[in-house]
């Protein structure tokens, strides 16, 4: 009688390799798991979706951009969060928290006033530094991270107008002007008609939110250095 062990065998095998080979071209599920993303000059960036994940990469970390705008907080967590500030590994560095119209009012009002939030004009209560953008635009720029594009690309973009950057936030900041943003465009008409608007799908998606923490971060850095 002939075994057919090795002809199995040889069966289980190929259908090991064929699982193999799909699970390295199938997308790798997004975990709960908070990673930070280092933003470069020393800053790095920590979306959590979570509060309790935050935790433990917040008492080790420098600069940071912590991003609740889409985050689950509870009291508990809010509690343990103001714990956890006073343990960071680096006092006195900056923290840059983003929030928005999900983000609950009372951790919001419950932040040390030395930390510095950001979000849209729909976030209550207000941010310390409110941003231009539409709440559809925000989430946008929020979702488009989730489903992987480059944190660079979200946040390389202009901010409404050229050359308003960092250098031009130093010079807002020796005026004592913290909530500096761009002078709003007036807009320009062409035979007694305003011309149409840009296209909305033909932009370059920005996180404004995110882009304008990390120009506050650069700026800081460059008043410190002078």
């Amino acid at each position: 009688m002939i075994s057919t062990r090795p002809a199995l065998i040889r069966k289980l095998a190929c259908g090991l390799l064929a699982m193999l080979a799909l699970s390295s071209v199938l997308p790798v599920p997004r975990t709960g798991a908070a990673e930070l993303t280092d933003l470069g000059q020393g800053l790095g960036y920590l979306r959590v979706h979570s509060l309790d994940a935050a935790l433990k990469p917040l008492a080790g970390s420098g600069a940071l951009v912590l991003d609740l705008r889409q985050s689950s907080i509870s009291p508990e967590t809010s509690a343990a969060f103001r714990s956890a500030l006073s343990n960071r590994a680096t006092p006195g560095s900056p923290l840059f928290v983003l929030v928005g119209p999900s983000t609950p009012a009372t951790f919001v009002q419950s932040l040390p006033k030395d930390i510095i939030t950001l979000g849209i004009s729909s976030t209550q209560p207000a941010p310390r530094v409110i941003v231009d953008q539409t709440p559809e635009a925000d989430r946008l720029a929020y979702d488009a991270l989730e489903a992987g594009t480059d944190v660079n690309e979200l946040i390389s973009g202009r901010i409404e107008k050229e050359r308003y950057d960092e250098a031009s936030l130093v010079q807002e900041f020796k005026g004592g002007n913290l909530d500096a943003h761009p002078p709003l465009k007036k807009p320009t008409t062409v035979g007694g008609t305003t011309p149409p608007e840009p296209d909305q799908k033909n932009e370059r998606l920005t996180d404004r939110v995110l882009q304008r923490a990390v120009h506050l971060h650069r700026a800081l850095q460059a008043l410190k250095r002078g």
